[in-house]
């Protein structure tokens, strides 16, 4: 579990330094740095594997660019080791340079001595960054890796299924139940001989992925990551409320929380737009995120606005959110008022 994420350059993501819980939702405006959190987030754990493809060019794409310069730095806390990727600064023409300064560890916890991470170091929880598109949900096949899994954007979802159906039957059955607690309207799912799936439900048997909606698609590629062959360690969820139900992003927080209490090691970290959905949250769940005048991502626990104490007993956090609103983050004055 990561307890702390730190970014420095990365995107509107100036400066930001995020406790996070088992379970933590961001809140804000569109392009408040909500999505960049996330993909900094999946960046920095993908960094700590031997010789990770890519990894140095992916961080230069997502650096500050205008009135910030320097290197790009994501660090995070998991399990009390520190862990950091930072690249070296821009020339003086503005340019990339060459070196890197790469993946380091730590092990204190006072006075952090940073030297270069080796792979019995240990790392950050394995990410999955879930973005998934509904017409790759639609499209039955393989995801041309592996069989049993589904991509983070969803290619596969059909041969993933199928392989649970015949190897882990148990599991199946599990995410046929969570997915009916979500969308009541689904009977149960099959599969035709070529693996794709088939949907039986209340207004028919044996209908395509091209006939159901959108929000049952999104649960059940949800819920493929959750219950699939590789389960990640922090699972990342961008608009989590997207094509649900108000009642069902309910039931969908309820279900998450069921997973996380028979599966321990997993961590969630989401973003939405909904109030519905927070108000299935604990105040100290949510982080509210501002985007300032110059630019630059602020961010706060919701618990740390000023009149916290006092509306805390009276409203649930997605009433608080609609309430208080976001400036108070960067301007504390505003939260007085």
């Amino acid at each position: 579990m990561i307890t702390t994420m730190s970014i420095k350059n990365f995107k509107c993501l100036w400066d930001v330094t995020v406790d996070l819980e088992r379970f933590t939702v961001f809140v804000g405006a569109n392009g408040s740095g909500k999505s960049s959190f996330l993909q900094a987030t999946d960046l920095l754990c993908r960094s700590f594997v031997p010789k990770p493809l890519g990894i140095e060019p992916e961080y230069n794409a997502q650096r500050t660019h205008g009135a910030r310069e320097g290197p790009v730095e994501l660090a995070c806390v998991s399990k009390g080791t520190h862990y950091r990727y930072r690249t070296q600064g821009r020339s003086p023409k503005n340019e990339p340079k060459l070196g890197r300064e790469g993946p380091a560890v730590a092990m204190d916890g006072g006075n952090v001595a940073w030297k270069p991470w080796q792979s019995g170091d240990g790392s950050p929880p394995q990410p999955l960054w879930l973005r998934l598109e509904s017409p790759r949900l639609r499209q039955a096949g393989a995801n041309g890796r592996d069989p049993r899994s589904m991509s983070a954007e969803g290619s596969g979802v059909h041969s993933a299924l199928a392989s649970m159906a015949l190897e882990d039957p148990d599991e199946w059955q599990k995410l046929q139940e969570n997915l009916r607690r979500i969308v009541p309207s689904i009977k149960r799912l099959r599969h035709t001989p070529q693996a794709e799936l088939l949907f039986d439900t209340i207004n028919g048997s044996g209908l395509t992925a091209a006939h159901v909606s959108e929000g049952t698609l999104l649960t059940l590629g949800l819920l493929t990551a959750i219950h699939g062959v590789h389960k990640p360690g922090i699972l990342l969820l961008d608009d989590i409320d997207r094509g649900l139900h108000p009642k069902a992003q309910r039931e969908l927080i309820d279900l998450l929380r069921g997973v996380q209490t028979t599966n321990a090691k997993i961590q969630i970290v989401a973003t939405t737009h909904s109030p519905y959905l927070l108000d299935r949250m604990q105040p100290k769940e949510v982080r509210v995120m501002y985007l300032r005048d110059d630019g630059s991502t602020a961010c706060e626990p919701l618990t740390e606005h000023p009149k916290f104490s006092k509306w805390k007993d009276e409203f649930d956090p997605g009433e608080m959110w609609s309430m208080f609103g976001e400036k108070w983050v960067s301007e504390p004055e505003v939260a007085g008022k």
